[in-house]
């Protein structure tokens, strides 16, 4: 009977927070509902990630073919019948007439179905995982299970959560974000592979602290970018407000604090001597690390270049085309490959904001000679 109530109720406060949720996305939330979700989202946060799929998935523009619109919801339906969930009776085709007397009710039908279809696959994301969790004796003591949320990106994509205690992170392409469950109730702290900016708020009684790639960050309040993408030769960390200390996980006892305005960048490969122009942490068994100050387009009113992705420019500067070509295929979401080594080393200077992967290639190919071909997704560079 415990076990029946606890689901009958989970399910219920699930469905309430769905509810609020498509009403968000359909702009027909109060102020009220709006500050209930954003307290449930911060008390739930794996809620985040399907959330934000849902919204990625919802299409704001007007569907003018509602039959079809009406089959795909049905055969939703159908899938859900098939692991024995009843969800209610299959929805009909109605013809849409925008004409002076039936535009304001047309409108409203399509709302209706839109909402219904936004619960639905809101449904599916959420139903499989909890009916599994529900039915598993072991999910009644949910003290002694450490669950963590993740919050993940594909290339070509980019997301913005917002982690309960309120601090920002703007999540950039195939970048990954995890957290316990448990965050701020004692500690904050997270894991980030690819990159991400933060926004921290500031808790003096809760350091906030990253885990990436060779290096730990902890800080207090503060803005800063992070990028550690496997396989790349560097981590790099920028500083934009605040302060931030830097530690090595193979040296926990050395650190390096950077001010506001400074880069740190550590070599993922060959752990040497320090390399910096700061005498002051020289350190002859740390990895190799630079610190410098942020680059700035001075073309574009001094945008910092290290953090314009979040504002979706991607700027380089003297950049190897081997390198850009890294940042491209996460930027467009592609594959990239050259067929002649040699044009690697071909570099480039400039900013694309809103073109796509076709004229940000025949932009480069104005300032060096090379030449390409578009497949898909699978770009050829050669001679």
């Amino acid at each position: 009977f415990y076990l029946s109530y606890r689901v009958a109720k989970t399910t219920m406060e699930q469905e309430y927070v769905w509810n609020l949720i498509g009403k968000k996305i359909s702009g027909e939330s109060s102020e009220g509902e709006l500050y209930e979700l954003e307290n449930l989202l911060r008390s739930n946060p794996e809620l985040h990630y399907p959330m934000q799929t849902i919204i990625d998935l919802w299409n704001p523009a007007p569907i003018q073919n509602q039959e079809e619109v009406a089959k795909a919801y049905n055969r939703h339906l159908d899938r859900l019948r098939e692991q024995n969930i009843d969800f209610g009776p299959p929805v009909h085709p109605f013809s849409f007439h925008p004409d002076k007397k039936s535009t304001k009710s047309s409108k409203i039908k399509f709302t209706g179905l839109a909402f219904l279809i936004i619960l639905l696959i809101a449904f599916v994301f959420w139903y499989p995982g909890f009916y599994k969790r529900s039915i598993n004796p072991t999910s009644l003591d949910e003290s002694v299970q450490k669950t963590s949320s993740e919050i993940s990106t594909k290339s070509g994509s980019k997301t913005k959560v917002i982690l309960p205690d309120g601090t920002l992170v703007w999540i950039n392409a195939d970048s990954k974000l995890i957290y316990d469950k448990n965050y701020g109730n004692s500690i904050r702290e997270v894991s980030l592979t690819g990159e991400a900016f933060f926004d921290v708020v500031k808790n003096k009684e809760k350091p906030f602290i990253i885990h990436t790639g060779k290096i730990e960050i902890r800080v207090l309040g503060t803005a800063f970018n992070v990028k550690s993408y496997p396989g790349e030769k560097t981590i790099e960390t920028s500083l934009v407000r605040g302060s931030i200390e830097v530690t090595f996980k193979d040296r926990p006892s050395e650190k390096v604090i950077l001010k506001p305005n400074e880069k740190l960048v550590v070599a993922n490969e060959y752990p040497s001597a320090l390399s910096t122009n700061k005498p002051s942490v020289k350190k002859a068994n740390l990895p190799i690390v630079q610190i410098s100050h942020l680059s700035y387009y001075e073309k574009l009113d001094s945008t910092v270049v290290e953090t314009a992705w979040v504002q979706n420019k991607l700027i380089f500067q003297d950049e190897s085309f081997e390198s850009l070509a890294r940042r491209l295929e996460r930027w467009y979401g592609v594959t990239i490959s050259f067929k002649d080594p040699e044009m690697e080393e071909l570099h480039f200077t400039g900013i694309f904001i809103n073109e796509s992967i076709l004229q940000a290639l025949n932009a480069l190919k104005v300032s060096s000679n090379f030449n390409f071909k578009i497949e898909g997704k699978n770009i050829s560079i050669f001679k």
